[in-house]
């Protein structure tokens, strides 16, 4: 199974008759968001506690996209794989969440999503990933917020390291203690997404710590799309495309098969689309380009060929 532009159309007719932005939404055509009453509610759920945090990801080489001889489910714009250098980053170790997202909402100014109501949402819900945010949304939040949306590149690192593998917790089936994927006798289509805080699922993390980069929500990431990006671009800190009509979004959904959750996987949407698969995590710049931990001079020298292209 390939997983191409856009994963999420085997229910997006279903679906969208019960979720109103599942097409996408532009900021146009959505009221602006404003706290019911005197806003001590919406202020209360602002300042609750959240997991919170960043994980450093070293610098060095790892293998990206996928090598079909050893993924069946390898899409051809996940190829050729392809040894990547990245320096130094760090990334958020769990998705945004309601709460956080609240936060930039009230401070900003900005529209909250269409999932919010008046209060804006249950309590319950405060550490769900925010969702119906559109690629312009995510960007923004992560400005304010003094970084940035992560690389394609900097996302499947974090998410797979340096051995290839499927999933974040290796190439073994998801199961239902490692991600929010759908497994038969999931509940789809519901009114409200059946979601989980974002620092749930510790049996799945990344090699290095980072949780639900497969399942959960999708993540945008910083590139755009160009599904035949792996077979010219560059080697060093890759960035995508310089410009494009669509953004990447990254790791699957709830709503979707674990295939479509593999690390690899890519999708892609326009910058304003809104949907009730996607949220976001953000990332940030460590270090000059080129330097390795402790400001050192990084060695890039280039490691063995990778077993699918011996």
């Amino acid at each position: 199974m390939s997983f191409h532009v856009s994963p999420f159309t085997c229910y997006a007719a279903a679906a969208s008759l019960l979720f109103f932005a599942a097409a996408g939404y532009a900021d146009h055509d959505q009221p602006k968001w404003r706290p019911s009453g005197d806003g001590a509610e919406t202020k209360r759920l602002a300042a609750l506690p959240v997991p919170d945090g960043m994980v450093r990801i070293p610098d060095g080489w790892f293998p990206m996209g996928s090598d079909p001889k050893a993924d069946e489910d390898a899409g051809p714009q996940e190829q050729p794989q392809r040894w990547v250098y990245l320096d130094t980053f760090e990334i958020d170790r769990y998705e945004v969440s309601n709460a956080h997202y609240l936060r930039f909402v009230l401070a900003a100014d900005r529209i909250g999503p269409p999932y919010w109501r008046a209060d804006p949402f249950p309590e319950k819900m405060a550490l769900h990933p925010v969702i119906g945010v559109s690629w312009q949304d995510a960007d923004a939040y992560c400005r304010w917020m003094g970084k940035r949306l992560p690389t394609e590149a900097e996302w499947e690192k974090a998410a797979r390291g340096t051995d290839a593998r499927k999933f974040p917790w290796g190439n073994e089936p998801a199961g239902w203690k490692r991600s929010n994927i759908a497994h038969p006798g999931s509940k789809r289509g519901v009114k409200y997404p059946p979601l989980a805080n974002v620092d749930r699922y510790d049996r799945g993390v990344s090699p290095y710590g980072v949780y639900q980069l497969a399942g959960n929500v999708a993540e945008w990431v910083a590139d755009w799309f160009d599904p035949e990006y792996y077979q010219y671009g560059t080697t060093f800190n890759p960035a995508g495309p310089e410009w494009g009509e669509d953004h990447v979004y990254r790791g699957g959904s709830w709503n979707e098969d674990p295939e479509v959750a593999r690390s690899a996987g890519r999708g892609a949407h326009a910058p304003d689309h809104r949907s009730y698969l996607i949220g976001f995590r953000c990332a940030q710049s460590t270090l000059g380009e080129g330097q390795g931990a402790g400001g050192k001079r990084a060695d890039t020298s280039f490691p063995l060929p990778l077993a699918s292209s011996r």
